[in-house]
């Protein structure tokens, strides 16, 4: 045994002194009101952000957790709290006792607001969002209020979220058997990010939105094109009138797109499905893969085709605002199919949060205590994504780049040995040569520190 404090989650630190100096806590202090009985209680930014550190350390799947970490005098030491101040699981069950499902509201436009302040970073002239479903497997748990029957024939809950680029932007936590197209979730939720962007960023921005086939009704697509005026890619159903007329287009009317060693041939027309009434015909392209990616050909039978609707080009207005605001090359056809794909990688982001979240299956029977779990674990991940994009990116640590798992994340950059040590008054991490020289730390403390970063703004 040593009488020394050691820990082995010094990372911890780095991202914490980080997600401090963008003014987070402010933001949790003003808006996360009312959960503070007396003011002999803990501070609310206090109780979570031991929480959102908690998640981010992903070491321990149950609440349970905190009860060993209260014991580390080494992890108090990395927070930069006293043993004593460690959160221990009934706190933690406490806490979010306290939330119903309407107060999770809050935590909801929190994440709205991360939102926001990154569009201000980062100044795009096109915003392409998607958005999705995301099934939370809660099978073999116990009862739990609104886990329902999921369309992947288990137990869970299936949030509808948006995201951009690698951040989840917003969501709906949902009970498991609300599909992709229920109730008038779709418009509520796009319609609040919508307005956001438009109110808080730039009124002209063209906003770009992708969606897969669930979404494909005509209500929604009315209401994206002519009430909230985006500009949308949706891919639809093969149905048999869409075989028959591309089975007698001619040959020559179809082109080639490559992306890599993959290639695709594809053909544009109008179409309207016999079941609208109000909306009128779409820009229509269907694509037939005949190329994987290893550059084999693949045989009829094998080969997967797809249809997408889009308003680009129908909508006049929309489309000359794209072409005035230098976005001339998403009116292209093989852009077009491009931004279609990428949907790829935006369903990722789905993959990506349930390795964040590492076991799917959300501790309480309370749907509103459920819910709360579930926001800040999105706040804890977007936060861990921020620093990845700031920080790491910055000082360009060789194996570990911005779309790397939560997993690589964690094992590189939160899981490496330190030594707390005061001496003189002050307190001093210390860490071993080859650590310090692979994850160049002493640039990774002074872009941590930086003052000139742009705060969150309180919306």
């Amino acid at each position: 045994m040593t009488e020394n404090t050691i820990s082995s989650r010094g990372g911890l630190t780095f991202i914490s002194h980080y997600i401090e100096k963008i003014k987070f806590f402010r933001l949790i202090d003003k808006k996360v009101v009312g959960f503070r009985s007396s003011l002999k209680g803990k501070a609310t930014s206090f109780i979570i952000r031991q929480i959102l550190l908690f998640f981010i350390d992903g070491s321990h799947k149950a609440i349970q957790g905190f009860d060993l970490l209260k014991k580390d005098e080494g992890y108090a030491k990395v927070l930069e709290v006293s043993k004593d101040e460690l959160l221990s699981s009934h706190a933690v069950k406490r806490f979010f006792k306290k939330f119903t499902y309407l107060k999770c509201g809050i935590l909801r436009a929190i994440l709205n607001t991360l939102f926001i302040w990154r569009l201000h970073i980062e100044k795009p002239e096109k915003i392409v969002i998607d958005i999705d479903t995301m099934v939370l497997n809660n099978d073999d748990a116990k009862q739990r209020h609104g886990c329902d029957v999921t369309y992947k024939k288990c137990k869970g809950f299936q949030p509808l979220q948006i995201t951009w680029k690698n951040f989840v932007i917003d969501a709906h936590f949902r009970r498991g058997s609300a599909h992709s197209n229920h109730g008038n979730d779709v418009k509520k939720a796009l319609k609040r990010i919508v307005t956001l962007i438009r109110k808080h960023y730039r009124k002209d921005v063209p906003i770009v939105l992708t969606c897969d086939s669930g979404f494909l009704d005509e209500k929604n697509l009315e209401y994206f094109d002519k009430t909230l005026c985006i500009l949308f890619i949706c891919f639809g159903k093969l149905y048999q009138s869409i075989k028959d007329h591309v089975s007698a287009t001619p040959l020559d009317n179809f082109r080639e797109y490559t992306q890599g060693k993959k290639i695709w041939h594809y053909t544009e027309f109008g179409n309207k499905l016999d079941s609208w009434k109000k909306i009128g015909f779409l820009r229509t392209i269907f694509t037939t893969q005949l190329c994987d990616d290893n550059g084999q050909m693949l045989l009829d039978i094998a080969r997967p085709d797809s249809v997408l609707y889009t308003n680009i080009g129908c909508n006049a207005t929309l489309t000359t605002q794209l072409e005035t605001l230098s976005n001339k090359e998403l009116v292209a056809t093989e852009n077009i199919i491009q931004c279609a794909h990428n949907r790829g990688c935006n369903e990722l982001c789905n993959r990506s949060v349930k390795d964040f979240m590492i076991n799917e299956k959300l501790p309480f029977k309370r749907f509103g205590m459920n819910a709360a779990y579930y926001y800040l674990m999105l706040i804890g991940y977007t936060l861990t994504e921020f620093y990845k994009a700031d920080v790491i990116h910055e000082v360009d640590i060789p194996h570990i780049h911005l779309n790397c798992y939560p997993t690589t994340f964690r094992r590189n950059m939160i899981d490496f040995a330190v030594q707390v040590v005061s001496t003189g008054g002050s307190i001093s991490l210390q860490v071993m040569k080859g650590v310090w020289e692979n994850l160049r730390i002493g640039i990774l403390w002074n872009v941590c520190q930086r003052k000139e970063r742009i705060p969150i703004p309180i919306l």
